[in-house]
């Protein structure tokens, strides 16, 4: 049906390799200075931190050496698997795996030519071509969480959970893969000329949509969920939630220990169908009033319409790629770059535009191989807009609590259980944290609580 052959010429094929070679050496770079960084700085304690009650206590000199062992293991654990993934990632486009997959996939359901044949086509080619990068993943996802983890005090998960998550997660991943191929297939099929705005309203409604299901449906397949106890924590977070107005389906507990021993909290859903969570794990480290901080941080996000301004954002995003997608799609030297070679003897005559249709999903998969392999160097300006919220919630729980020392000495906690970093270099924050750093953080509430009169 083809001959596998790498057009090295074709633009597509070089922004590809380039794209991915140089977004492998960025992050080997940042990685490799924040690993320098962490061994000159892991022993000290930032200045900020003086005048942070318990604040010493919290990073002890044992405390800091753990944060540095267990930052170095994840690195050391990370060297192999970036190194593998990017010879992976090559080794599939250029040994024409891809190529491969869609052969075997058109002999397992036919060549396509009905809505049912490339239904099947997509769905076999889009199980098959996740299988590599599965299979590389699962033992160091195995030994980060039985090794790493556990070794620093964070897994409570046994085999039998973890096999049990990831068969409810295949299961559960299913449904939407099977849901969202019949869409793409039909419109291929029957909006030849605009599927893309058809996908796009598809994938937009199925995201929206999740958000009602996924807290109510799904979440409790994997954890369980009680409401909060009566008490004075309930007292003082439902008290906020009446200052801020904000209507939600209630304040529930997830027993995240029994899986792990990081903690969080956040809300999800719609309108009244909001539900604000809370990990056990963050109750039994925070005091109330540090909790109500930290939850007066998670509706500023609300109150300032951060979510809301994302979406207004991503929707409009949606329709553009999707239509981007569906120009390149279109390329026959698309195709040809990556070693497809299309013999239409066994589908409807014609020529390539003619079938077009039967293949279409395959340009996606192609146009989507070039896109990632370069959307690493745009990761800066989607975190920089993330943080910049960040600062303006901590600033909104500041002043809705009037005081912003409950709120640090929450932060310093969380930084010090979940043994994050106190010393990452700005320029390893600036390419990948979504959120300033702890120091970034209290510096800001302490400049805010001073210039607005609010209690430090």
């Amino acid at each position: 049906m083809f001959l596998f052959s790498i057009d090295f010429k074709s633009p597509f094929i070089i922004i590809f390799l380039v794209g991915t070679i140089i977004s492998f050496l960025i992050n080997q770079i940042l990685e490799l200075v924040d690993f320098h960084s962490r061994i000159r700085n892991g022993s000290k304690i930032p200045e900020v931190l003086e005048s942070v009650p318990g604040a010493y206590e919290q990073f002890s000199p044992e405390k800091l050496e753990k944060i540095v062992a267990y930052e170095n293991e994840k690195y050391f654990m990370w060297i192999p698997y970036s190194f593998m993934t990017m010879i992976m990632v090559l080794s599939l486009v250029l040994f024409g795996f891809y190529p491969w997959v869609f052969d075997l996939s058109c002999r397992i359901t036919g060549f396509p030519h009905s809505f049912w044949s490339l239904f099947f086509c997509y769905l076999v080619f889009s199980v098959i071509s996740e299988i590599p990068e599965t299979l590389l993943s699962l033992p160091f996802s195995l030994y980060k969480e039985f090794s790493i983890e556990k070794r620093f005090g964070f897994s409570n998960m046994t085999l039998k959970l973890w096999i049990t998550d990831e068969i409810k997660s295949l299961l559960i991943g299913l449904i939407p893969l099977l849901l969202l191929s019949a869409a793409i297939s039909f419109s291929f099929i029957y909006f030849e000329n605009t599927w893309w705005l058809i996908v796009s309203i598809v994938l937009i409604s199925f995201s929206l949509l999740m958000q009602v299901i996924y807290p109510k449906f799904i979440a409790p397949l994997f954890n369980k969920f009680e409401p909060l106890p009566e008490g004075e924590l309930k007292e003082k977070l439902e008290a906020l939630l009446v200052k801020t107005g904000f209507k939600n389906d209630g304040l529930f507990v997830m027993d995240a220990s029994k899986r792990s021993g990081h903690s969080n909290a956040y809300f999800s859903g719609f309108g009244k169908s909001k539900r604000i969570v809370l990990y056990d794990t963050l109750i039994k480290e925070m005091s109330s009033d540090e909790l109500v901080s930290v939850l007066g941080h998670e509706l500023g996000h609300f109150k300032l319409k951060h979510i809301l301004k994302k979406l207004m954002f991503s929707i409009p995003m949606i329709f553009v790629a999707m239509f981007l997608l569906y120009l390149f799609s279109k390329s026959e030297s698309l195709y040809t770059a990556f070693g497809f070679s299309f013999d239409f003897t066994e589908a409807p005559a014609g020529s390539f535009a003619e079938n077009l249709k039967w293949v279409q999903f395959l340009g996606i998969t192609l146009t989507g191989f070039v896109w990632q392999s370069v959307s690493e160097i745009l990761t800066p300006l989607g975190n920089i807009a993330s943080r910049k919220h960040e600062y303006q919630a901590d600033r909104y729980a500041a002043e809705i609590c009037g005081t912003s020392e409950h709120l640090i000495s929450g932060l310093v906690k969380l930084n010090s259980e979940n043994l994050s970093e106190l010393y990452p270099p700005p320029v390893y924050v600036w390419w990948n944290y979504s959120h300033p750093t702890l120091v970034q953080r209290i510096e800001a509430l302490n400049k805010y609580s001073k210039k607005a009169g609010i209690i430090k």
